[in-house]
Formats: structure tokens, C-alpha cells, sequence
């Protein structure tokens, strides 16, 4: 009886380590992750980039948000793959995101994808390059 006890909270305690992310995925599954999370980035800055005319700033800034949130994934899954640096794409966002930020309220659609097409363009090339230093597939 008392094995089955220490064979319980054994159990226990393995379940608990990999719920809580104890278990490191492989360097190969950390990559693919990486590359899906690349690849969803690349979706958003596209989605930002082709906002229609009828759209606002307001929807520009939307756009912006569902980058942050990939970039953030991308973040999260980097950390994860050893010997990746995100310096040039952390630096190429941040200027997004502040270049969106300093979008004045009354600019006309036309404007303000003038003004940050420059910094999307920058951060696609930064997700690009890492997208093709981890010989990810599909894009």
C-alpha cells in the first residue's frame, strides 16, 4: 500500500512539472512553434499593410494591436530556440508600434499608410529574415 502511495504523488508531481512547463519541448519542436508564430506575424503585418480606404485609424491601430499580439507569440516561442536573436525585429517593431502611436486622430486613411508603410516594410523584412535563418517552410 504504501508504493502505491509513493507511486501516486509521483505521479502527482510529474503531472503538476509538465502543466506547469517543466517539460521543454525539443529544439526542433521549439523551432516549428517559432516558425508558425513567424508566419502568423508576417499575416498580421499583412492585414495591417492592406487596410482598405473606408477604414479609420482607429482600424489601423486595430492592426497594430493584432501584431503586438503576435509579436508577442513570436517573443514567447523565441525564448524557447536556443541561439535566437531578436534584437533587429524587437527594434523594427517598436518603431511600429510608435509610429502608430504618434498617428494623429484626423489623418486620412491615405496618410497615415504613407507614414507607417516604411516601419511595416521593416518589421516584414526583420520576420523575413529570421523566417528564412530557420529554413522555415511555407510562406
Amino acid at each position: 500500500m504504501k508504493k502505491t502511495g509513493i507511486l501516486f504523488v509521483a505521479l502527482v508531481l510529474i503531472l503538476a512539472c509538465a502543466g506547469a512547463g517543466c517539460v521543454q519541448p525539443s529544439e526542433e519542436e521549439a523551432e516549428a512553434q517559432l516558425c508558425q508564430d513567424l508566419g502568423e506575424l508576417g499575416a498580421a503585418l499583412e492585414g495591417m499593410e492592406n487596410t482598405s480606404l473606408r477604414s479609420s485609424v482607429g482600424d489601423i491601430r486595430d492592426g497594430r494591436d493584432q501584431v503586438q499580439s503576435a509579436m508577442e507569440k513570436v517573443r514567447d516561442s523565441a525564448g524557447q530556440v536556443a541561439n535566437i536573436r531578436l534584437d533587429k525585429l524587437n527594434a523594427a517593431y517598436e518603431d511600429l508600434d510608435r509610429a502608430v502611436q504618434d498617428l494623429p486622430d484626423d489623418a486620412t486613411v491615405p496618410e497615415a499608410i504613407q507614414t507607417i508603410r516604411p516601419y511595416v516594410q521593416a518589421v516584414r523584412d526583420e520576420q523575413r529574415n529570421l523566417y528564412a535563418d530557420l529554413n522555415c517552410t511555407g510562406q
